[in-house]
């Protein structure tokens, strides 16, 4: 089901865009429509979805009172071994 979406564009951004729609011989309609649905795909629901199968599985296991963020807990341990 499609929906008319008004949408108020600089003029010159307009033009060009309706350029790229004819040399690539799709409508400007479908390319915005593909570069929306491009959006959602390009963000992740949570960090969680992005992580590998095993990580997901792992995630959450271990749970820990430190609230140091881990580049600040591999720093010291760095510093530790090369002190």
């Amino acid at each position: 089901m499609s929906a008319k979406l008004t949408l108020l564009i600089d003029e010159a951004v307009v033009a060009d865009a309706k350029a790229y729609a004819r040399e690539s011989g799709k409508s400007l309609s479908k390319i915005i429509e593909g570069y929306l649905r491009g959006l959602r795909k390009k963000q992740p629901k949570s960090p969680e979805e992005d992580l590998p199968p095993l990580l997901k599985r792992l995630h959450g296991c271990v749970q820990t009172d430190d609230k140091r963020d881990y580049k600040e807990i591999i720093q010291e341990e760095i510093l530790k071994k090369h002190r």
